[in-house]
């Protein structure tokens, strides 16, 4: 009886298209010394502490993310909503390439050297100073696929602070950031912290008036 049931189970998940990540995956322990809380921005760099990368569907997170990311997986999975990631941690020789291709397609344009690295920074941050750096910072799209973006990033807003994540450049923070709106970029910072900056709508500088 137990057997059928189970077949039952699993062709139901099958037949739905349900696709979880098994908490059997969780990790028991962290390694990386990595505060949750860092701010790494345009005037705050990465510090020394150590990061330890786990795979997450194909893509490295740092450790201490990892449980609270499954979590919200899967409970995006059970609203009808999966969680597509375009990029997590990049080295700084990945973030040098990413800042220069930025500038040079600004240069193409006819800006000036000193314009378009103005312009650059807007969206990409220079090695060292880049959220992506730390293991902590995900972007959630899928590339074409606008209103699946749409979706899924209306459900982030709404829940992504419940498992540990805030969205890290509001609309109409720019000014404090000094990033353009990026409705795709998420940053774990723990569930208290999460929980207070999205319900006082402030950015994580704000929080830590940094």
């Amino acid at each position: 009886m137990k057997k059928f049931l189970t077949l039952i189970l699993i062709s139901l998940i099958l037949y739905c298209g349900i696709n979880f990540v098994k908490s059997p995956h969780k990790i028991n322990e962290t390694q990386s010394t990595i505060d949750p809380l860092i701010l790494v921005n345009y005037k705050n760099s990465l510090d020394d502490s150590e990061i330890n990368l786990v795979n997450f569907n194909g893509f490295q997170v740092c450790d201490i993310i990892y449980n609270d990311l499954i979590d919200m997986y899967n409970a995006a999975k059970k609203d009808g909503i999966t969680l597509k990631i375009n990029n997590t941690y990049r080295t700084a020789k990945d973030q040098r390439e990413m800042f220069d291709s930025k500038r040079k397609s600004y240069l193409d344009q006819g800006y000036s050297y000193e314009g378009a690295t103005s312009k650059a920074e807007e969206t990409v941050q220079l090695p060292g100073f880049s959220e992506h750096q730390t293991g902590l910072a995900i972007d959630f799209s899928n590339e074409g696929h606008y209103e699946e973006n749409e979706q899924m990033w209306e459900w982030l807003k709404t829940n992504a602070s419940k498992y540990g994540f805030i969205l890290r450049y509001p609309s109409g923070k720019e000014d404090i950031t000094k990033i353009s709106y990026e409705p795709w970029h998420y940053r774990y910072v723990g569930k208290q912290a999460a929980e207070e900056i999205t319900n006082q709508n402030i950015t994580l500088e704000e929080y830590l008036k940094g």
